[in-house]
């Protein structure tokens, strides 16, 4: 008789437990899940995207973006990335997940920093 009054509490408590604990595996454990980040870029090499370090965009930085999986990126590097020559390059354990962006003026990214190749100087 009571589960009869409280179906709605006997029911959604446990569902938001088992809610929880699911996504915590997911995400903090097996770390289930894409990250895009920037990686410097030398607009002399390569078709980089341009950002800005501030509003008034007075001093400009050049980067590409990489995604990755998060368990890759973990396994790789550790839990620090920024000092980690692995995570800015697509390693063969992670090539069917692993995207490398460079900026595209023809698919409509408009800040792009383009390189003059050897062919056209």
């Amino acid at each position: 008789m009571k589960f009869k009054e409280h179906f709605l509490l006997y029911t959604l408590i446990p569902l938001s437990i088992l809610f929880v604990a699911a996504s915590y595996v997911r995400f903090i454990v097996t770390y289930d899940y894409m990250v895009t980040y920037e990686a410097d870029c030398n607009p002399d090499e390569q078709s980089c995207f341009i950002g800005c370090l501030d509003d008034e965009c007075t001093e400009e930085y050049y980067y590409y973006n990489i995604t990755k999986e998060a368990s890759n990126l973990n396994k790789q590097c550790g839990k620090d990335i920024t000092d980690c020559e692995n995570a800015y390059i697509c390693l063969e354990d992670d090539q069917d997940s692993c995207v490398i962006t460079y900026c595209q003026p023809e698919l409509g990214d408009l800040e792009c920093a383009h390189y003059k190749s050897l062919d056209t100087i």
